[in-house]
């Protein structure tokens, strides 16, 4: 597991690091430099010819690692100058010190307008505590970087980019690749900064672990942390490892029901049933033998939902199962009557939209896993207000309505109902699984975690990330176009042991 964080952040880890355990500044800014310094060096190393390189630079601390940075290039014999925004902002102490060392170092000093004239920037303009919009020259420094054909690398994160929440401030760089220092940061891994960020390296640069004990940073995963997924225990049966109910799919629609049983197993689940309209038994058992099919009609719904509720160990709710009286009273029984871990999805979000006290009402575990409309439609919030700060807006529904909520996105947030809660953000997926089915296979995902007895919270991340990888695995066998949400079913056990 790793840490995102904000800009605020990232200056108490500085902070700590320097006033309480006594690291030098400048010994952390060395550091930095020598990663940025680096990175840069890959990059000369594929033209194949020489390279002129410049850092641009802004007069804080961002700029002055940027020109530490040019510096050490130009010792190791690399042809690289350093622009320095001419303003009326004051430099800090820092950026005058690394100034006093290049210019001893006999490095060249340019007008920013030389930009197009060079192969590589350094783009060491803003930093992680940029907060209001880039206006001015720096508006057209920036301007001029991204409309030139150089090879962009940022410092700790593209000028421009909001650390908190990835937002564009007017203006931000176009960056080839970003290295961040000690932690990612959330501006780097969230829309639109993600994608302005291209290729990030995180560099340890000797920052103290015991300062992020109190801050309470957003989680991310890699691939090592898919070893913390439970191996099957030789000494087991069925019963271990749960009974998942699906509660999915409605007249002659069967498709979500299937994908959301079949994942389940696929991830783990001991026993998956799905309870779904009785037109689609006959599909459901050709497509998913494993599972038990069970049927309701208008008539018996009430009484094939409580034996089936009586036997589940979790219970997922709302895949295709349609908005119609039958999905509605469905939906409220459920709410009323079960008592494990529930994830709600799709159409149950719906109907809870329509009174959302029906989500206020559950005392148990509730997962659910709205995508940006479903969201929308929980929250009566726009698209342009959920992703101003999608963390926030995350934790803020979590621990309104006790629930764990999966924002599902490009770059899905997964947040914790408790103040001071835990936040996840996604870091595996791909646009390849931008197609009809996902969200029934995550439900399905979700639920075989929590049948491998990890705790909620955790198994939703998990799910979430599993998901993702899963679906890069089957862009690579299928392309970009061509990955349907079934692939993602068959791959799983291929991503469960990647």
């Amino acid at each position: 597991m790793k840490y995102a964080l904000t800009g605020r952040m990232s200056k108490e880890v500085d902070r700590f690091t320097i006033d309480k355990m006594g690291v030098p500044s400048l010994v952390l800014m060395e550091r930095a430099a020598v990663s940025t310094a680096m990175k840069v060096a890959e990059i000369v190393a594929l033209f194949r010819r020489n390279v002129r390189i410049l850092a641009v630079c802004g007069k804080g601390n961002n700029g002055a690692d940027a020109a530490a940075a040019a510096r050490i290039l130009s010792w190791q014999g690399v042809a690289v100058d350093i622009a320095v925004i001419d303003d009326d902002r004051k430099e800090t102490e820092e950026f005058a010190t690394q100034m006093t060392i290049a210019g001893n170092s006999g490095l060249n000093f340019v007008n920013v307008s030389a930009i197009p004239e060079y192969d590589i920037i350094i783009d060491g303009i803003f930093g992680t505590g940029l907060s209001r919009n880039v206006e001015g020259i720096y508006a057209d420094v920036i301007d001029l970087i991204n409309c030139s054909n150089n090879v962009v690398v940022s410092v700790d994160i593209p000028s421009g980019i909001d650390s908190e929440t990835g937002a564009v401030l007017s203006k931000a760089v176009k960056a080839d690749a970003t290295v961040t220092f000690g932690y990612n940061k959330v501006g780097n891994m969230i829309y639109p900064g993600k994608e302005l960020s291209g290729e990030v390296t995180v560099a340890d640069i000797g920052f103290c672990p015991e300062a992020i004990k109190t801050l309470n940073p957003c989680m991310y995963f890699t691939e090592d942390d898919l070893r913390k997924i439970p191996d099957r225990k030789a000494y087991s049966n069925k019963g271990t490892y749960g009974k998942i109910l699906v509660i999915a799919g409605s007249r002659d629609m069967s498709g979500a029901a299937y994908l959301s049983g079949a994942s389940a197993y696929r991830t783990g689940a001991g026993l998956v049933e799905i309870l779904t309209y009785e037109s689609n038994t006959d599909i459901i058992k050709k497509l998913l033998p494993e599972a038990i099919v069970t049927g309701y009609n208008e008539d018996n719904y009430c009484c094939m939902l409580e034996k089936s509720l009586k036997k589940a160990t979790c219970v997922i709710l709302g895949p295709g199962l349609s908005k119609d009286i039958t999905a509605h009273n469905i939906t409220e029984e459920v709410l009323k009557r079960c008592e494990v871990p529930l994830i709600i999805d799709a159409d149950a979000l719906n109907i809870i939209a329509e009174d959302i006290s029906l989500l206020k009402s559950y005392s148990h575990v509730a997962i659910i896993t709205p995508h940006i409309g479903e969201f929308m439609r929980l929250t009566g919030l726009t698209k342009e207000e959920l992703l101003k700060d999608s963390v926030a807006a995350a934790k803020c529904f979590a621990q309104e309505f006790n629930v764990i909520l999966v924002m599902k996105n490009a770059v899905t947030v997964v947040a914790e109902p408790c103040e001071n809660g835990r936040a996840y953000i996604n870091s595996s997926g791909t646009g390849a699984m931008s197609k009809a089915g996902m969200g029934d296979v995550l439900t399905g995902v979700i639920a075989g975690m929590l049948s491998l007895r990890i705790e909620p919270f955790s198994a939703a991340c998990m799910g979430v990330y599993l998901h993702g990888i899963a679906g890069e695995i089957a862009e690579e066998e299928q392309g970009s176009h061509s990955v349907m949400a079934g692939d993602v079913v068959n791959i799983l056990g291929k991503a469960v042991n990647k």
